[in-house]
């Protein structure tokens, strides 16, 4: 782990070290002093009764009780589905028809492109090479949503206008984080119009 560390320049990922405890259980049966008895099997179910205990509250505590301490950003409560309903519905109501691609970063492409009914094709960041497998005629030709929440939410970003030129930006609004949590995204979009 360390090796990967200093040879790829990340900082440590927390997942990495989780297949080591897979050699935890080895490593209590070859190190006991001795044979697990009635009592010691109880006090040993008992404490990782705890610590599975101890990790639920925690979880808890991080998703009910600190957003409203400590304010960080917390995916969870990103407004994903009612970011793709609103969107979907106005992208049918300015061209009648589905929406089949979403021009986005991964992360807002992408909850349009799970939530929406239309389940549209995500050109991430408007870079083609990031997306291999999208057609770019059949995306002018069936047009397109642009969707960003960060920046300037009243224009467009250059990335976007490279491969959407002729998109028309719409009136940018707010949707409040899931579950009353603190917190708002504030969307901008624009339309690529299908070709007819």
């Amino acid at each position: 782990m360390i090796a990967l560390i200093a040879g790829s320049g990340r900082g440590a990922i927390t997942m990495w070290g989780y297949p080591l405890w897979l050699f935890f259980g080895v490593w209590i049966v070859l190190f006991a002093p001795r044979a697990l008895d009635m009592m010691r099997l109880r006090r040993v179910i008992a404490g990782w009764a705890g610590v599975f205990a101890a990790l639920v509250f925690a979880f808890v505590v991080n998703y009910t009780v600190l957003p409203s301490i400590d304010h960080r950003y917390r995916a969870a409560f990103f407004p994903g589905e009612r970011l793709a309903t609103e969107l979907t519905q106005r992208f049918r109501a300015a061209t009648g028809v589905p929406l089949s691609y979403v021009i986005g970063s991964m992360w807002d492409g992408g909850n349009v492109a799970h939530y929406s009914p239309d389940q549209p094709e995500v050109l991430i960041d408007g870079l083609p090479h990031r997306s291999p497998w999208i057609d770019l005629d059949n995306l002018q030709t069936k047009g397109a949503l642009l969707v960003w929440t960060v920046g300037d939410p009243h224009h467009m970003p250059p990335q976007f206008a490279a491969i959407a030129a002729s998109a028309k930006v719409g009136e940018s609004f707010t949707l409040p984080a899931r579950r009353g949590k603190p917190g708002e995204v504030h969307v901008g979009w624009a339309i690529l119009a299908p070709r007819r």
